[in-house]
């Protein structure tokens, strides 16, 4: 399977950025005036910061840390909502990919948007009405108390990690590429980051930062399409006609439409088909998106954080106005982008274009050099890396609460334990999974980590929401049937993962290399230029010692040689087996409990009754 479906994982998934190391480093030339990077990095940075130490004032009980006492406003936790969702992968990733292959890129943008209409639908109000911090609240008001939290805060930090390591990755490297700071220090600031405003602001210092980076990504989406328009006076069709007609345009898309000839091959760029071309993979990854948004545990906690339901469905209107206005934006950028930057420019720094945007930032500003290009550039890479902390302080929140909440207070103190100790627990479970992914983040240099995106969200989709829906929507559910559900869902996705082509087949690298090795060979007699022969017997010692680096026997991690799937994305396969097991075990099994407060449960998902009230500060 192509390797450009690997970018498309981490693109729809809404992951981190992925940057290579030597992309990285050429990244790094696009911008001269490095002190004004330091000064808007710096700016943005503070300004988080300040937020924290005045939030971190505020949080005196489990509450107080884990959902702002709930008293959170519509618009400011839809921001928030749209701050946690909103990833590099959305601004960088699906801009470069529309600046690149026109109208392919547009389908990832409505996947993103889409996602959220089963939250509003099936999961917004109930679990604002049933829940108080986390999954495992909800899953816990029919199920058995211990066991309900012990599993679901199991999938849950499974999830929240997988979405996690990435975004420090991407995080990681745009700091090296921008600020020249070492990889290694570079996710050591990212993560002491996410500690201190979680650890110390909780979700009050999330939320801020949250609201901040979502109002910061619309404005700066929003002045690169003013600046883009305004040589067109504001015309929509003539931008439109200026990119089918522009030489840049053309030339990238003569190599993938040979046949067409002049303007067509602009038409062709507004064209389905140059990007995707396996309709099961994006049905199969589309499911693990729409599916997997409503039950991640970040998105989740958002419900906690306001007064009562209708608030909670205010919330995700907000939500999808914010993303849907930036995903907007987005379109018009990465075909700006292909305007004035051209895909040649933009696929020379990074393959997977994701300098798309901050590139277009500096040319529209003055250039290339110019004291205004970089200022622009350096703002757009700032705005960039606030995303990135955001989203993973919402993630770190997320997981810190499932292991706290869940797994100390729920299953070893069985809901009994004072408020000070749950806040202590919280901040531990904090620095624990910051130092997981900090760790784990470190080690991963120099590999592909996109994969981890498409398990968080096909584990998610797999585990967390079939035991969700069905708890909610199902009188036969049973808690053997939610525990079967969680575990033998996450477990699913995990293995089919491990023997997807998202893993490293050494015998296939090693084939590959070959056969580069012979290509070569059988071209280098009918070349005459001496300057072509010799980089391409560079070109062919460096691929056979690929190959020689490869033992003939070698295998993957898991002891194969070739995929025994060709999804990349389980989605389709993993999720029906989700929502099977919990329907088989619950069939076989029965669980008066579940069934004794079914009624408690419709009365308390419909109407609130009977829901805490929330604690004025």
């Amino acid at each position: 399977m192509p390797a450009k479906w690997l970018k498309a994982l981490a693109l729809l998934a809404t992951a981190g950025l992925s940057i290579s190391a030597h992309a990285a480093t050429q990244a790094g030339a696009v911008i001269q005036h490095r002190a004004l990077t330091f000064a808007v990095f710096g700016l943005v940075i503070g300004s988080t910061l300040l937020i924290t130490y005045f939030a971190s004032r505020r949080n005196r009980t489990a509450g107080d840390f884990y959902t702002a006492g709930g008293n959170i406003g519509p618009a400011k936790n839809g921001l928030a909502i749209a701050g946690d969702y909103l990833s590099a992968a959305a601004f960088l990733g699906a801009s470069g990919l529309i600046a690149l292959y026109g109208f392919d890129g547009m389908i990832y943008l409505v996947g993103f948007f889409a996602a959220f209409i089963p939250v509003l639908l099936l999961i917004a109000e109930p679990c604002r009405n049933l829940g108080r911090y986390t999954l495992g609240d909800v899953l816990a008001m029919r199920n058995s108390f211990r066991s309900t939290k012990a599993v679901s805060a199991l999938s849950s930090v499974v999830v929240a990690l997988a979405y996690m390591i990435p975004q420090v990755v991407g995080g990681a490297v745009i700091v090296r590429a921008l600020v020249g700071i070492d990889y290694t220090v570079s996710v050591l600031c990212v993560g002491a980051l996410m500690l201190i405003y979680v650890a110390c602001g909780g979700m009050r210092a999330t939320t801020w930062v949250q609201v901040i980076k979502a109002v910061l990504l619309i404005g700066a989406s929003f002045i690169l399409v003013v600046l883009a328009w305004i040589p067109f006076g504001f015309h929509v069709p003539a931008f439109m006609q200026a990119i089918v007609t522009s030489p840049l345009v053309q030339a990238h898309v003569a190599p993938m439409a040979a046949s067409l000839h002049g303007d067509e091959l602009g038409w062709r760029f507004l064209e389905p088909g140059l990007y995707l071309t396996k309709p099961v993979e994006l049905l199969s990854l589309g499911l693990a998106l729409v599916l997997g948004t409503a039950a991640m545990p970040h998105i989740l906690m958002r419900f906690f954080t306001v007064k009562d339901a209708r608030a909670a469905r205010h919330s995700v209107m907000w939500a999808m106005l914010g993303i849907g206005a930036c995903h907007l934006f987005i379109i018009v950028i990465g075909f700006a982008a292909a305007y004035y930057v051209g895909a040649p420019l933009i696929a020379s720094l990074d393959k997977g274009g994701n300098l798309a945007a901050p590139l277009l930032a500096q040319a529209l500003a003055g250039g290339r050099d110019s004291v205004t290009g970089d200022l622009m550039l350096a703002f757009i890479a700032a705005v960039a890396f606030a995303t990135i902390v955001a989203v993973v302080a919402g993630l770190t929140l997320a997981a810190a609460s499932a292991l706290a909440h869940d797994v100390y207070v729920g299953a070893m103190r069985s809901g009994n334990a004072p408020e000070r100790e749950q806040v202590i627990a919280a901040r531990i479970a904090t620095l624990i999974v910051g130092l997981i992914a900090i760790s784990v983040s470190i080690m991963a240099r120099g590999q592909n980590v996109a994969q981890l995106v498409g398990l968080g969200y096909a584990v998610a989709a797999s585990a967390n929401l079939p035991a969700l829906v069905l708890t909610l929507y199902w009188k036969r559910c049973t808690t053997q049937g939610v525990l079967v559900g969680i575990v033998g869902g996450t477990l699913t996705a995990v293995l089919l993962v491990l023997v997807s082509p998202n893993m490293t087949y050494p015998a296939m690298v090693r084939s590959a290399a070959l056969s580069r090795v012979s290509a070569v060979g059988q071209r280098l007699p009918s070349v005459s230029d001496a300057a072509l022969g010799r980089a391409l017997l560079a070109e062919q010692k460096s691929a056979q010692a690929a190959a020689d680096a490869i033992p003939a026997d070698a295998t993957s991690m898991v002891g194969l040689s070739a995929p025994l799937v060709s999804l990349r994305n389980p989605g389709i396969i993993s999720i029906p087996i989700g929502f099977l097991l919990v329907i088989l075990a619950s069939l076989f099994t029965r669980d008066r409990r579940a069934e004794a407060r079914w009624p408690e449960m419709v009365v308390r998902r419909e109407t609130g009754y009977g829901i805490a009230a929330a604690v004025d500060d």
